[in-house]
């Protein structure tokens, strides 16, 4: 079997980012971490688009996570992203349709759980 691929993690949370890259890199992702969506943006870029998927907070400071995903879906990005979020509001969920984003993350969500979805997804 071959190894599920690279992810981004996108929140401005730096203890639930940590644990986030520890739990994805424990089911063998390779884990590629941003604090805001200009640092994603930067990472986005500099690993050339090449993630097989990314998930983003919503809410963050700079550029938040629905500008940050306009902006890589822009770039082409194709693959599959997910939102993790503490409250979103069905206007938020709405806004996200337009982008193609393959679902919504309740914080605080199992790491074993979508890891095993994107797994299956890939």
């Amino acid at each position: 079997m071959h190894p599920p691929g690279r992810i981004l993690l996108v929140d401005d949370n730096p203890l639930l980012l940590q644990t986030l890259a520890v739990g994805f890199t424990a089911h063998d992702f390779e884990v590629v971490t941003a604090s805001h969506g200009i640092d994603a943006l930067m990472q986005f870029q500099a690993n050339g688009g090449n993630f097989a998927a990314i998930l983003t907070d919503n809410d963050m400071p700079r550029m938040n996570g629905l500008e940050f995903i306009k902006q890589v879906r822009a770039f082409g990005y194709k693959g599959r992203v997910l939102v993790m979020s503490g409250r979103l509001s069905a206007s938020d969920c709405r806004a996200y349709q337009d982008y193609a984003v393959s679902g919504f993350l309740s914080k605080p969500f199992e790491i074993s759980m979508v890891a095993t979805m994107l797994m299956q997804a890939g």
